[in-house]
């Protein structure tokens, strides 16, 4: 099998077709382009999420913490604990352990998450290190959550800009193959994305957007104005627009020429022939939204940019995006990622 996430028809018919009837005490369960489980615990939510690092190399640490964070603010949420699994290759060293769990503790004191436990093995099943991490956080009775689907008309927004994470990881994974070929200074600037990788402000700050006009709940509690939020991750802006249609049961236009990229990220995906568009980029919050000024206004007040990319469509409309050329092309689904053609 090729290595990255299983495709959607692979993750349908070996996995999801095959998991047991969810009780009652589950709101939201595992689904294609779900990147949260919702719980109910008394009168409150547990939100659940759990994410592997296999690519971070020496910052998986760091990387473990956000992506799972990362998935619990796309829904609304604030963190609030994680867990860490790591498992090291019999060639790790305590040094490198250390490491990690340094990075992982400092990442989660910024956050105010707590680690509340998990487990540390050494194993000569990876020959890399493999961090595992899951989230949670809790919804208290009253609290504005996300409606949880697109609808037609909505704009897609995104936060920051594409290829955040994927840039961070070739320059301090892969730097030897940019020697020469991207300047220093942007190789510098990338070994600083990790500053960026979080999105738990944009999540929370757009979670307690309490819509004005709707009258919806779900389990009594206040839908939000924002429909839909999703963090890129593998597959990047492309592969995480096309998740949240396809959840949604809507079509979706993505605009290229709209997506935002720095000159840094550019430069060091022409360098590698990596497809910005397609590649990992946790740090970039994808946001479905019919009040998009209303997002761009609440977001820019607390420092964070925000622009339109796309709109969502009618299902029989499918997924397309329109290329830098201006030519409108249908959507493919979310396959590999473009990290691991490094």
């Amino acid at each position: 099998m090729r290595i990255g996430k299983l495709t959607d028809e692979q993750l349908e018919s070996l996995v999801l077709s095959r998991l047991p009837q969810l009780s009652s005490k589950t709101l939201s369960g595992a689904g294609i382009g779900a990147d949260c489980a919702w719980l109910k615990t008394g009168e409150n939510l547990l939100v659940t999420s759990s994410d592997p690092i296999t690519a971070g190399g020496s910052e998986s640490g760091t990387l473990a913490i956000h992506v799972s964070c990362n998935d619990i603010a796309a829904c609304g949420v604030a963190p609030t604990g994680i867990l860490i699994v790591i498992i090291a290759p019999p060639s790790a060293t305590e040094e490198e352990i250390v490491s990690i769990v340094d990075q992982a503790s400092r990442e989660a004191g910024k956050l105010g998450v707590d680690i509340v436990g998990g487990h540390t093995e050494v194993s000569d099943c990876v020959n890399r290190f493999v961090v595992i991490s899951t989230a949670f956080g809790v919804v208290e009775k009253g609290t504005p959550v996300p409606l949880g689907h697109a609808k037609p008309g909505d704009k897609l927004l995104i936060t920051k800009t594409a290829a955040i994470e994927g840039s961070f990881i070739a320059a301090n994974e892969h730097s030897d193959k940019l020697e020469g070929k991207v300047a220093p200074e942007f190789i510098d600037e990338a070994k600083t994305y990790s500053r960026l990788i979080s999105v738990v402000k944009e999540g929370t700050i757009l979670g307690s957007l309490a819509s004005e006009t709707s009258s919806l709940t779900f389990e009594g509690f206040p839908r939000s104005c924002v429909n839909l939020m999703h963090d890129v991750t593998e597959g990047g802006v492309e592969g995480a627009a096309f998740e949240m249609a396809d959840f949604s049961k809507v079509g979706v236009t993505l605009d290229k020429r709209l997506v935002p990229l720095t000159d840094c990220s550019r430069a060091i995906c022409d360098a590698l022939e990596l497809d910005p568009y397609r590649l990992i980029s946790s740090g970039a919050l994808m946001i479905a939204s019919s009040e998009p000024d209303r997002v761009i206004k609440a977001l820019a007040e607390e420092g964070i940019r925000a622009t339109v990319i796309g709109e969502f469509t009618v299902l029989d409309e499918g997924a397309k995006t329109i290329g830098l050329d201006g030519e409108i092309r249908q959507m493919p689904a979310p396959s590999a990622d473009e990290i691991y053609k490094i």
